[in-house]
């Protein structure tokens, strides 16, 4: 998608940049340079938050929290804001990487599970494929924005599942760009949309019978992706509750999720 100037270069003035935009522009020039430079930024080095690892495509990165006397809680674990920000601070950043300098990304909402507590080297994967990118920029082109779904887990070294983050990014033209009234990504439910209408038909179904409920609403949680949970739940609906596929509709549940 490209981008037009509506400043002319001779009326455009150029002011210095700040020193933080200094180094935002340095962050963004080369994946070595991000990586290096978030590992100094005060307050994830103050958490122990070290990105080991940024590919030259940026289609990953590896992040792992460093336990020392300073950074854990009361219990010697890591404090839930420090799993929080693992996660926060490089998919956003990845992303508006990948797009290129014409876009910028958002954290748009974030929810988090804690399943476990962060041992010393927890660690968290972020991957961005191809086609994730790809889907992006057409969804940016065709509607003027996109909101983008991302879960991930963080794991304890022994690879026991610690946290579940899940994400909804906002990504655009810089500037704002232009909308279009009947945004087509917006007609199909995605992400929290998902999470939601388990909730609901998980609610709906075994309400009558909570001790069902509870367990239901426990495996949810420990899932990584929205999409898996509602296949559960619908699955469970129709074993154990008798659903059929026209009360699963009802709940604007689309057909794909229904097998």
């Amino acid at each position: 998608m490209k981008l037009k100037n509506i400043i002319s270069p001779q009326n455009r003035t150029t002011k210095p940049l700040s020193l933080q935009k200094r180094l935002v522009k340095r962050m963004m020039s080369s994946p070595d340079s991000l990586r290096r430079i978030l590992n100094l930024w005060p307050p994830l080095r103050a958490s122990g938050i070290r990105i080991t690892e940024i590919t030259a495509d940026a289609s990953y990165a590896k992040i792992v929290w460093n336990r020392t006397w300073k950074n854990v809680n009361m219990h010697g674990v890591a404090f839930g804001g420090t799993l929080f920000s693992m996660a926060d601070v490089m998919i956003g950043t990845l992303l508006q990487r990948r797009l290129g300098s014409g876009f910028e990304v958002w954290t748009r909402s974030a929810s988090f599970q804690y399943l476990k507590p962060g041992r010393n080297g927890v660690n968290i994967e972020v991957e961005l494929s191809d086609e994730l990118v790809e889907w992006v920029l057409h969804t940016i082109e065709e509607d003027g924005y996109c909101n983008v779904p991302y879960s991930c887990m963080l794991k304890n070294p022994d690879g026991e599942v610690a946290s579940i983050s899940h994400q909804e990014l906002h990504a655009r033209p810089r500037g704002g760009g232009k909308r279009t009234a009947r945004p087509k990504h917006a007609s199909k439910p995605r992400g929290y949309i998902l999470e939601h209408m388990a909730t609901a038909i998980a609610w709906a179904a075994f309400s009558e019978t909570p001790e069902t409920l509870t367990t239901l609403l426990s495996s949810m949680r420990r899932m990584p992706s929205q999409a898996e949970q509602l296949r559960h739940v619908c699955a469970k609906a129709k074993e154990e509750a008798g659903w059929d596929d026209a009360q699963l509709h009802k709940f604007g549940v689309p057909g794909g999720y229904l097998n």
